[in-house]
């Protein structure tokens, strides 16, 4: 998936200008795209063959579209640049949308445990025929392909909320993936199995869920860096001629945008324009190691 992934970046040209921001679009549009055509195509056949499966599982895909509009949506205000009221940019909204994703994605586990506790207790016959088999089958390729597509650009810009639409493309994969296995146990006489592993999976996904939620939240209160970035930074700086040592780092999240802060010791006899210039000298460092970031260097006097 990483070398398809690489090829629509190339071919989309998705890394010039905004990268962050065509991640971000591309995501949300071709999910919104490939999502309507599997609508159209499972409640067109889903009619014609009169499979109550079928629509079912057209509706439900009909519910990632406003996932990925919501991405959409997101990195569309995270992209406003800096203003009167909001000094940092707007970086951090596509985090909030992250929450509301992951928010639905909970739902759809909650959804899926409801629905698998009553195949398990009253389980229910399902027919099938080839062409619908073979529009499910389908649908989870499409699926497992937005998943990875997904998860890809998510990994590559550090995307919350494309991490989270990833997953809610795999809860539908999923959900087409058991209507399959009830086709099959019903053939052979095995009513509950697909009740069972609905509910294993309907707790992996409100694990997943949750764990997004927690892990935005941190961000947005204002989680500490982790060890190992303080470590690079306080290395970087302490790599700059004249630096004695460095301390009291910290990093601000803004989304695209991040601020570092970082105390630097010099000689006492340092001559103000020299340590002008050694301050000015880490700030470049730092920011060539971290991409779009604001460094703010204080420069303490060396401890005797």
């Amino acid at each position: 998936m990483e070398k398809i992934t690489n090829w629509l970046i190339s071919l989309f040209r998705l890394d010039t200008k905004d990268r962050v921001k065509n991640y971000g679009y591309f995501e949300g549009l071709l999910s919104i795209i490939l999502n309507l055509l599997l609508f159209f195509i499972k409640l067109i056949l889903g009619k014609l063959f009169n499979s109550i499966a079928l629509l079912a599982d057209a509706f439900h895909t009909l519910s990632d579209v406003f996932t990925s509009f919501l991405v959409v949506v997101g990195f569309k205000i995270s992209a406003k640049p800096p203003d009167e009221h909001h000094p940092f940019g707007h970086g951090r909204v596509e985090r909030i949308f992250a929450l509301l994703i992951a928010f639905l994605l909970i739902g759809a586990g909650l959804e899926f445990f409801l629905n698998s506790l009553k195949r398990l207790v009253a389980p229910q016959p399902v027919f099938s025929n080839f062409w619908v088999i073979s529009i499910l089958l389908f649908s989870i390729l499409v699926k497992e392909f937005l998943t990875g597509v997904s998860q890809k650009l998510g990994e590559k810009i550090n995307s919350p909320s494309l991490q989270a639409d990833a997953w809610h493309h795999r809860t539908d994969s999923i959900a087409t993936a058991l209507v399959l296995i009830g086709f099959i146990f019903y053939r052979f006489g095995f009513f509950r199995l697909d009740g069972f592993f609905g509910i294993g999976i309907s707790g992996l996904i409100i694990y997943t869920g949750i764990k997004i939620i927690v892990e935005t939240s941190n961000i947005l209160v204002g989680f500490a860096p982790s060890p190992a970035l303080v470590s690079r930074i306080k290395e970087i700086a302490q790599g700059v001629e004249g630096v004695k040592d460095a301390h009291e780092i910290q990093v601000h999240d803004y989304g695209k945008r991040r601020i570092v802060t970082i105390h630097i010791s010099l000689k006492n006899d340092t001559h103000l324009d020299v340590a002008h210039r050694t301050g000015e000298e880490v700030a470049e460092a730092i920011k060539s190691e971290m991409g779009e970031t604001e460094v703010i260097v204080h420069l303490d006097p060396e401890k005797k």
